[in-house]
């Protein structure tokens, strides 16, 4: 058995398991924001869980390999039916003992599945990511690359506007989301965060107190490489963003119009090892890098997704990933 933690509707997910099940394996696959599997039991033994829908009951201590990719397990994984509204207990109202920050269901849930992840990791022969490592502190990310020789981007966290004038920041430079930045629907509207460019001179004069705030060098640049990384092995990308206005910045801001040339491409291997080690530094076998080839021809570290991220490589580059993660699944190795 091969087990999956994901989310649903995870494309990447679907297709993978499309070639696991093509190659004959059983594939159980519990997402975190649906009602497909529920929690059974806990023993010596093993993790019980059982699929709501042909009620068959899984031991995933059974699994011999297991694909980290996405956070998996929640608490609606261990609720039978909806979470109650109010507690009243001999006409005392007990509500805030389940609602809030620290109720009771919450506090629960986060050993109980912390007991889960790290017993199913230790006992799978064969993991694809890590259950500690589905976010990384992108700031703690830049210091440990450039701490194995990697070149990384300077940048300042101000707090107030005022700082730019006098910061070492170059004339022209952009502001980066320190987190993930915003990736949401509200309201069948779609709302997301760019790296966006400004010149110091738009805020001469400027005294306004801001929530701290990423300031970085821009860099000017050849192309963008997108890398995903398993298990020793890169397979990356050149993206020629800089040809146009639009994507100059942030390649994300995609022009249908007028798309960006990709190819595939090598990066050098005293880069390549010198990430390599950024990603044992981190204890993660899998993710994707982001890097970016400047005028001088140098190689700048920006970030991993350690959730690899990975479709929009794969498919213009013909790498076949996802076939490529099923194989790894089933026999610990990219062969």
């Amino acid at each position: 058995m091969i087990l999956i933690f994901s989310i649903a509707h995870e494309l990447s997910t679907a297709d993978v398991m499309g070639w696991l099940e093509h190659y004959g394996e059983e594939v159980v696959r519990i997402n975190a924001d649906d009602d497909l599997y529920k929690f059974s039991l806990i023993n010596k033994d093993g993790i019980y869980f059982t699929n709501t829908q042909t009620n068959k009951t899984y031991n995933l201590l059974d699994a011999k390999s297991c694909w980290w990719r996405r956070t998996g397990i929640s608490k609606r994984n261990f609720l039978l039916g909806d979470p109650r509204k109010e507690f009243i207990v001999d006409d005392l109202d007990l509500t805030p003992l389940i609602k809030g920050s620290k109720n009771l269901l919450s506090t629960e849930t986060k050993d109980l599945k912390e007991y889960i992840l790290k017993r199913i990791y230790d006992n799978c022969k064969i993991n694809i990511g890590s259950p500690w490592r589905y976010g990384l502190n992108k700031l703690e990310v830049l210091d440990i690359a450039a701490s194995y020789g990697l070149q990384t981007p300077d940048y300042e966290i101000i707090s107030n506007l005022n700082q730019i004038e006098q910061s070492k920041i170059q004339e022209e430079f952009v502001t980066k989301s320190i987190a993930e930045g915003v990736y949401e629907m509200i309201e069948n509207q779609s709302y997301y965060t760019y790296t966006e460019s400004h010149k110091k001179a738009d805020f001469t004069g400027s005294d306004v107190t801001v929530f701290p705030s990423m300031i970085m060098n821009i860099i000017e640049k050849q192309m963008e490489i997108r890398a995903f990384y398993l298990d020793g092995k890169f397979y990356s990308m050149a993206i020629m963003s800089q040809s146009i206005g639009q994507t100059r910045v942030d390649f994300r801001k995609y022009s249908d119009a007028r798309p960006n040339k990709t190819e595939t491409y090598q990066v050098p291997k005293h880069i390549e090892d010198k990430l390599i080690k950024v990603f044992n530094h981190l204890d993660l076998n899998c993710g994707s890098v982001d890097l970016i080839v400047n005028e001088k021809g140098e190689y700048v570290f920006l970030e991993i997704n350690p959730v690899g991220q990975y479709a929009m490589t794969s498919l213009p580059c013909n790498y076949h990933l996802d076939q490529i993660i099923a194989k790894y699944l089933i026999h610990g190795s990219t062969k």
